[in-house]
This record gives structure tokens, C-alpha cells and sequence, in this order.
């Protein structure tokens, strides 16, 4: 009955992004059947109630305290599933009647992602017997995995990063980490060749021009005088909070969380009333660009060789405030 269900869902005229059925079956012979189908065109998670009478084993899906054995959707990604067993511990899965462009998976927390593909087999071991799982399995789509990070200075040539692995500074980018003395944020420019993980930096750049910072995956020594603090650890509970406008540090008033793979800094909470309003960068032992700019009103900014550059009197600075020969 259920075959000839599925062999109507099957032919109706629906483009399916996903559908499948899969048998899991017990290494002492009993089995069960569940079906899954996904397409724009189906609206909500819905089905048809699994029938647990006489059953030895049972692969279903999850919607609030509903058990379904046979679901449709628009969107099947990170539906759980449920799996009965019986006093076997090995439990094989078949997969057959694989329609649609892209194939969802069989996401097991504990042993990793299994292909959901017409004619895969694979088998689980070692399960719990006697058992009601409902807390392991999932249909999903894995990740890409995430090889980079895109950096992209704002128009003043700067922004804020960190990423929960160490990345390689790209050529044409510096990295600063930063030390606040009152209303400056002193910058020190990271001598080796990668960014820490999980530490906050400034990037220097060309203006609009995105930098890509692959990920390395050799060992890179923490850096501990560092305020700038990767963004993974705002809370919206935390007070006297700075993140980077233009070439300078403003107060975070929003209530959201902050942007991913970002960072900011904190001022201590005690004496906030007196916090300052603005945070300028200054770059440590050169001349910061707000500095080249304030010691005389003839700085002109250029473009050359796509870099913004500053000059005054004869001498020409980058946006960092280096020094260009």
C-alpha cells in the first residue's frame, strides 16, 4: 500500500529538489520503510502518521510531536528523524526511488553524513537496542566547507576581522591588532605572515578592494596584548562597546549582535560617563593619518596605482600614515 502511495506522489506533475525512499532494516531481519519528498511547490512539512502496531523497528520523521513515515515540503533541510530498534545493533539502509537536483543526506551527529543517492547502501553500527532515537539523525545538506574569508576596507582603507581558524595575510593587506591608551587605539602591525585564531585585527587595504584570507592550517602563536576582540564573543548584554566608522572607533548603540568574523573593542564599564565619543587609530611609531592630515591644511589626497595615497609638502603617506619612497 505504501509502495503504490509513493508511486503516486511519485507521478504526480511536481519537480522535486529531493525524493527518496529509504528502507533501514535490522540485522535481525525486520525493516522499515520511510519516504520523503521536496519541492518548492509543497508548502510546509506535512505527511502521513507512522503506524508503530506490530512494529519491530520504525524510521520516521519528526514534525512538533507528530511521527511521520511518509513528509513532503518545500524545504526538508534539518527535518529529524526518528529510528525504533529492536535487539539488533546493526541497522543497514538502502536508499531507492531517487528523484530531484539536489539530494538531501542522512546527517548522523555521531558517525558523520551518508550519501542519500539511488542505490547507496551503508550501514550503522553498534546502535542502542530496545531504543527510541530521536536525538542523532537528520536529512540535510552538509556545509561547504569554508576555505576563506573575504575582507573588503571601507572607504577610508580599513575594516575589522577574525575567524575562529588562524588565515593567511594576503599580499597587499596589513593586519594590526591594537592596544587602547585613552581615546587612541594604537595599532602594531603583525610581523608574520597569518592572523591568529580567534583574534580581533584591523586590515589595511585599498579602499573597495576585497582581500581574501585563506585559512592555514599549521600552528599560529596567540598574540596577548590585543583590545581589538573577535565579534564571536559580543554578547548584547555588554556596555561601552566600540566598532569601527570610517578611520575611526564609534560607540555601538544597536541591539542586534554584531556581524560575523568582525571585531570591536570594549572600554572599561566603570567611569562609562565619561567614555569618549570617538576612538581614532593611531598607527604605533608612525604618523597616523589623522595626524598627517591635521599638521597642515595643503594634505592632498590622490589615487595612484589604484592606492589612495596622501601627500604634504613633499612627503607622501599611504592610508596607513607610512611613508611611500
Amino acid at each position: 500500500m505504501l509502495l503504490g502511495i509513493a508511486a503516486t506522489i511519485n507521478a504526480m506533475a511536481v519537480d522535486y529538489t529531493a525524493s527518496a525512499m529509504v528502507r533501514v532494516t535490522s540485522n535481525t531481519g525486520y525493516y522499515s520503510d520511510f519516504y520523503y519528498s521536496e519541492s518548492a511547490s509543497l508548502g510546509a512539512l506535512n505527511g502521513n502518521t507512522m503506524n508503530f502496531e506490530g512494529r519491530n523497528v520504525a524510521l520516521y520523521a519528526l514534525n512538533g510531536t507528530a511521527k511521520l513515515q511518509i513528509i513532503e515540503g518545500a524545504n526538508l533541510d534539518g527535518v529529524q528523524l526518528g529510528l525504533m530498534t529492536d535487539n539488533g545493533t546493526d541497522y543497514t539502509f538502502n536508499v531507492s526511488y531517487v528523484e530531484g537536483t539536489n539530494p538531501l543526506y542522512l546527517m548522523d551527529s555521531e558517525t558523520g553524513v551518508n550519501y542519500l543517492l539511488d542505490g547507496t547502501s551503508f550501514t550503522i553500527e553498534n546502535l542502542p537496542t530496545n531504543s527510541t532515537i530521536e536525538d542523532r539523525f537528520t536529512l540535510g545538506r552538509p556545509s561547504a566547507p569554508v576555505t576563506g574569508y573575504t575582507v573588503t576596507p571601507n572607504t577610508a582603507g580599513y575594516a575589522t576581522f577574525s575567524a575562529a581558524e588562524a588565515t593567511e595575510i594576503p599580499t597587499g593587506a596589513t593586519a594590526y591588532t591594537g592596544t587602547i591608551s585613552g581615546e587612541e587605539l594604537l595599532l602594531n602591525q603583525i610581523t608574520g605572515n597569518y592572523v591568529p585564531a580567534n583574534t580581533g585585527v584591523i586590515v589595511a587595504g585599498v579602499a573597495g578592494t576585497p582581500y581574501n584570507f585563506a585559512i592555514y592550517n599549521g600552528s599560529v602563536a596567540a598574540i596577548d596584548d590585543n583590545d581589538l576582540k573577535a565579534t564571536s564573543t559580543y554578547n548584547t548584554s555588554m556596555e561601552n562597546v566600540f566598532v569601527l566608522k570610517g578611520d575611526a572607533f564609534l560607540e555601538y548603540v544597536g541591539t542586534n549582535a554584531l556581524a560575523a568574523n568582525k571585531a570591536y573593542i570594549q572600554l572599561p564599564v566603570a567611569g562609562s560617563n565619561n567614555a569618549p565619543k570617538r576612538i581614532r587609530m593611531v598607527i604605533n611609531g608612525t604618523t597616523a593619518v589623522d595626524n598627517v592630515e591635521a599638521e597642515s591644511a595643503k594634505a592632498e589626497k590622490f589615487v595612484e596605482d589604484g592606492q589612495v595615497l596622501i601627500k604634504r609638502g613633499e612627503i607622501i603617506y599611504n592610508v596607513q600614515g607610512q611613508i611611500v619612497k
